[in-house]
């Protein structure tokens, strides 16, 4: 699914207006439809019979306003408070929608249909159900007040994904007082004072139970804290051209369960280990023997043919009671429990005849480990996946990344990113797809730019933004899963990029699922690594079921 910046949204709506001659109202009538068919499902009557609707005076409040008429002639009870910060009015196809409620209120409804004989007997009333508010800077907000309050719903049609400046003054005020409410709120397009390009709170912001956004996701609902704002998110069509996102060139996409599961690949009835792929992991050192761990056994749990560990000879005892399925493959160390120099012998004849190569958890900081990595890259034909210790030691020399000769990835947070790239960490937060796609495009591999929304980027421009995964995933080793789960995809044969995106996303998944289970407080990376054969399960189901529904289709 693409996701799009408000810029991009903007080109992909005048290229419907003006190339397919689709009227700008139409697309309103369309978004309003749409948000109306969620509202009614989402909060139906009679549970929900009192809508409050705040409508600014650009294009989003025209979708208020629209679906405020809409409401109303379903039978919501419906208060429209039309907000007009520097006293303007709403004009253009907001103006039209805006007249459009004035005339119904004040042209009066026949009730009670069911009692009369005819329509010409029944008695025309006021549209009592109908009221329509206006306020603006400096008048009393006790209407206003009064309006949020006295509601069963509140929909948030203030601001759309264009605010670039903070929200300030009169709308400052009413959005503080709708979160004071306890009233869900349900926000068209994106909660009102979120930044829809890089979700930063523009001074103050609706926190919004549902948010109904159109044709496609918008950067601000995926990046915290506008994700935290948004609440349930519903894209919705409005019938704009199909080709839309790739003729504005948009290059950002994400995931859900569908989609991953389309970029699932069949196994092969007949395949055998190698057919799935051989995985090198060298990881561990004294005091970290669970990232080995951690790391080894999620690779293999993700569907690798096999799996060997090398480890610091010291701890094999301890990875050989630990680990069953996966082989250990003793790296000498010289008894400290580390790699040292002397291991490089061990770590290339472990290399030798392997798919990929998982480096990095748990390594330490001792500096025969940059040694290693640096005999290695360059040197062999073999994917790797580094992160953690590994990227820690890269920072040293970064020529080390443009070495290497095969694909590489990697997968630092924003503490590791900020050592290789000398930028802070808080920039790094704020910018992260900047730095990410900086990055993939400087060193030429694929960056897994970790975090509570991570990005995947690659070199040609593609992006990533993952929406899986939770807090409970904020545990020590989470990352140690995630590059097994990467390196067993790009065993399986799955090119960089996509090994990168899928790992990602169903790492989230795992994640998801045992916190279901168990709880977001006490969920560890263990347990994640035992939902992740259910999350390939139910990802494989999908992709089965959506298979048969193809072929009944054609036959």
């Amino acid at each position: 699914m693409f996701v799009v910046t408000p810029s991009h949204m903007r080109q992909i709506d005048q290229r419907a207006i003006n190339e397919f001659g689709i009227p700008g109202i139409v697309l309103m009538e369309n978004a309003a439809l749409r948000a109306v068919k969620i509202i009614m499902d989402r909060y139906p009557l009679p549970r929900c019979n009192k809508v409050t609707i705040l409508a600014g005076s650009g294009n989003n409040g025209g979708d208020g306003l629209a679906i405020a008429r809409h409401l109303f002639l379903s039978g919501y009870r419906v208060k429209v408070l039309v907000v007009c910060g520097r006293g303007r009015l709403p004009s253009g196809d907001a103006g039209i929608n805006l007249q459009i409620l004035q005339k119904l209120k004040t042209t009066g409804v026949y009730t009670d249909p069911g009692q009369y004989a005819s329509r010409e007997m029944q008695p025309l009333c006021l549209n009592s159900s109908l009221e329509i508010l206006y306020t603006g800077e400096g008048q009393d907000l006790y209407g206003a007040i009064e309006a949020v309050n006295d509601a069963a719903l509140i929909v948030d049609a203030l601001f759309g994904t264009g605010l670039d400046r903070p929200v300030t003054g009169l709308y400052a005020a009413i959005i503080d007082e709708v979160n004071k409410t306890g009233i869900p709120v349900l926000s068209i397009d994106i909660p009102s004072g979120i930044n829809g390009e890089t979700g930063q709170v523009m001074g103050t912001a609706v926190r919004a139970a549902d948010t109904v956004t159109f044709g496609y996701y918008k950067l601000g609902h995926l990046l915290f804290p506008g994700r935290n704002h948004c609440g349930r998110v519903h894209v919705v069509p409005i019938s704009l051209p199909g080709d839309s996102a790739q003729s504005t060139g948009v290059n950002m996409f994400t995931l859900n369960d569908r989609e991953a599961s389309q970029m699932l690949r069949i196994r092969p009835r007949d395949g055998h280990k190698g057919t799935f792929g051989k995985v090198a992991v060298i990881a561990g050192s004294t005091g970290l023997t669970g990232a080995a761990y951690l790391a080894s056994q999620a690779a293999l749990r993700s569907g690798a043919g096999l799996v060997t560990l090398g480890i610091p000879a010291d701890l094999n005892p301890i990875m050989e009671e630990k680990l069953t399925e996966v082989m250990t493959f003793p790296l000498e160390d010289g008894g400290h429990g580390h790699l040292t120099p002397q291991s490089l012998k061990d770590v290339c004849e472990l290399i030798e005849g392997k798919d990929v190569l998982a480096i990095g958890p748990g390594l330490g900081k001792n500096p025969g480990v940059f040694e290693i990595l640096w005999n290695i890259f360059g040197k062999f034909n073999i994917s790797i996946v580094i992160d953690a210790d590994g990227l820690n030691h890269i920072s040293k020399d970064m020529k080390l990344l443009q070495a290497h000769c095969a694909p590489v990835i990697v997968t630092p947070h924003p503490g590791e990113m900020s050592r290789m790239t000398g930028l802070a960490v808080d920039e790094i937060i704020g910018r992260p797809i900047e730095t990410a796609s900086q990055f993939a495009s400087e060193y030429d591999c694929i960056v897994l730019l970790k975090g509570a929304a991570s990005i995947v980027a690659e070199p040609g421009g593609r992006i990533y933004v993952n929406a899986s995964g939770n807090s409970g995933m904020a545990k020590g080793g989470s990352g140690d899963v995630l590059t097994g789960m990467i390196a067993s995809l790009l065993a399986q044969g799955y090119g960089p990029f996509e090994a990168a995106v899928l790992g990602c996303y169903i790492h989230g998944r795992a994640g998801d699922d045992a916190a279901r289970l168990l709880g977001e407080t006490g969920m560890t990376p263990v347990d994640m690594i035992d939902a992740i054969p259910r999350t390939f399960q139910r990802l494989y189901k999908l992709k089965t079921e959506a298979i048969e529904e193809l072929y009944k289709t054609e036959a």
